[in-house]
Order: C-alpha cells, then structure tokens, then sequence
C-alpha cells in the first residue's frame, strides 16, 4: 500500500466510470484503535516535515457566530507531500456553549490523495484532536524543551485536553508527581477520585495556580479562560510551559521573560497568537526564538541548559490532525476495521 494509508491507483478508466470509495470510521472505532503513541509518533513526524519545509500548511477558515461571536466554526486544511495526502478538519470552538454540550467536539476530518485529489477515508476527529493537542503536539515539545530529568508535570485546567495531557505525559515521561489544578474544585476531586490509581505518577491538587507553576517543571495550561493565570514571576528555573491555548490564560510578558519563546509554526502561529485580538498587541514577533519544526528536525538547538526558562505555544495546524490519520486509516485498513462508502 502506498504512503498516506490511499488505495493503490487502478488501471486509468474515462472520467464517468470512476467509482470513489471512502473509508469511513466512527468515534468509536477511532477510539478503539488510536493510542498516545500513535499519536506522538505521528506528530512527531509532522513537525519534522514542516522543520524541513515538506508540509503545506494553509491558513484556518473561521467562522465567528453566537453571542457576541465568541464561537467558531473553522475549517483547518493542510497538505503533506511524503504521505501524499491532503485534507481537510472540519472543526468548532465553542466557549458560549449551551449547557450540556462540551466546548470543544463533534470533529470531521477528510483525506484526500495529493496526487489525484480523490477522497478516500472519513473519520470521527473528536479524539483526534483532543490526543494530538495536549497528548500530542505538547508532549512533543516537552520531549525536545523539557529539562532532562524533570520529574513534576502541572496542569492547568481538567477538561479534556487537561485529561489527555495527564494520561500522555505519564507514558511517555518518567514523572513522579503530577499536579492538577482547576476552578471547578468539585469537578478536580471527582477527576481525582476516577484518576488515582491508573497512573504510573502520584496525582496531587494544587492550591492555586500560582502553587501550580511554583512547584512545576513542566507547566500545561489548558483552559478556556480569557483572563491570565498565570505570572511570569512565579515560573521556577528550569521549567517549561506548555501553553495549549497561547496567552489566553498566561500573561503575554512570558514571552519575554522565559529564554526562548517557541512556537509550533511561524506562519500560522504568527497569524493566531501574534495578531490575536486580545493579546497580540501586547507580543513582540522578534521575542519568537525557533518553531518546533525547526528544533525537530535539528536546524536550531532546543533547550541548552538546565536552568532555561522556556514557552512553547501553539494554535494547532490542520496537518497535524491528517498526520494523525493517515497513520490511523493504515491501521484500520490492516486490522480490517472501518467501513467502506461509496460516494459515486
């Protein structure tokens, strides 16, 4: 099968006898198969494409609606040459939410070949996205900014991108502690309750956040509050933050204050954290040390010593979320789950 998970191309017919069949996967099958090592792997890879500038990466579509139009229906497309394979995730955000409803769901994502244009598998993204964000893209970071040894992970926020990031940091690092805080507290001690037990790492509760970011070596801020958490003075020597939804909820002067300030891409990072609305007037683009690719891949070095302070931030791409499924449709297609739909 070639790269990118896409049936091998048949024998040229004209144009009208063409059938076109898609692989369709649901939630559930998504989540039966996809695993917080698929995942890091996968993005990984991605983030090394774009370091060696073989990933296409074009701006979001966004779509503004609700009260206020706090809420966003966007469409997150990207192309990547080696897995000839395009795409496109059909996507919301949506803060002012009608109870009930989580802020973040309901994802689509398409594939195409890159090389015909043909769609050839549709698949649930919710579990995507929530993986490959705070499981996926941060744990990468961490990997190549993290300092070597860390053994406290803390995090800011415990819906499910808090949740993602717990479980993915405690496979893939050999923590001790993590430490959780939120604003819901009876919300964090259920959390707690179902949590505790099933990790490899002791779960505690932060008092505050500033107790959080005093105590952490890896800092994960994962929440959907608009109003900074988090203080420039109270990060240790040393730490990381991992900061999932940019300056939304820590202050802008962290850009500043930490070593290095590295983003996930230049462009579309450039795009929706440094002419944010709310914060980009407030962000100086000469402060952007590196991209992640661009670490990954071995063209700038990350951390450099152990006493660096360093902020990693991220909007997220539409190529990582195809990355992830492509791999994800190879796998389905190997262990014969999914089902075939017929669109002509």
């Amino acid at each position: 099968m070639p790269a990118g998970g896409a049936p091998a191309p048949k024998e040229k017919q004209p144009m009208d006898e063409h059938q076109v069949d898609v692989l369709f996967l649901s939630r559930q099958e998504v989540e039966s198969l996809l695993t917080y090592a698929d995942v890091v792997r996968a993005v990984e890879d991605a983030f090394r494409a774009d370091g060696s500038n073989r990933m296409l990466v074009p701006s979001k579509e966004v779509m503004r609606v609700g009260p206020d139009r706090a809420n966003c229906i966007f469409a997150m497309p990207g192309c990547l040459e080696s897995l000839n394979a395009s795409g496109v995730k059909w996507t919301n955000f949506y803060p002012a939410q009608p109870d009930g409803y989580p802020t973040i769901w309901a994802h689509v994502l398409v594939l195409s070949r890159m090389d015909n244009g043909m769609p050839y598998a549709i698949l649930d993204a919710t579990a995507i996205t929530n993986m490959r964000t705070a499981g996926g893209h941060a744990v990468v970071a961490a990997k190549h900014l993290a300092r070597k040894g860390a053994k406290t992970l803390g995090v800011l926020g415990c819906g499910a991108q808090g949740r993602c990031a717990v479980r993915s940091f405690d496979e893939h690092f050999d923590l001790e502690r993590i430490i959780v805080c939120s604003a819901t507290p009876a919300k964090l001690e259920q959390y707690v309750r179902e949590t505790e037990g099933t990790l490899r790492a002791r779960l505690e509760i932060a008092q505050s956040p500033r107790d959080l970011a005093e105590r952490s070596d890896i800092l994960l801020t994962a929440t959907t509050c608009r109003t900074p958490l988090i203080r420039a003075e109270w990060l240790p020597e040393g730490c990381l933050v991992d900061a999932m939804f940019a300056f939304n909820d820590i202050e802008p002067h962290i850009s500043r204050f930490c070593d290095k300030w590295v983003v996930g891409h230049r462009e579309s990072d450039r795009i929706e954290i440094l002419e944010h609305p709310s914060f980009g007037h407030l962000l100086d683009p000469s402060d952007v040390y590196a991209s992640l690719g661009e670490i990954v891949c071995g063209r700038v070095p990350g951390r450099e010593n152990d006493r660096e302070r360093i902020v990693f931030s991220h909007m997220g791409m539409g190529t990582l979320d195809i990355t992830v499924g492509v791999h994800l449709v190879e796998k389905a297609r190997r262990l014969g789950v999914g089902r075939t739909l017929r669109l002509t």
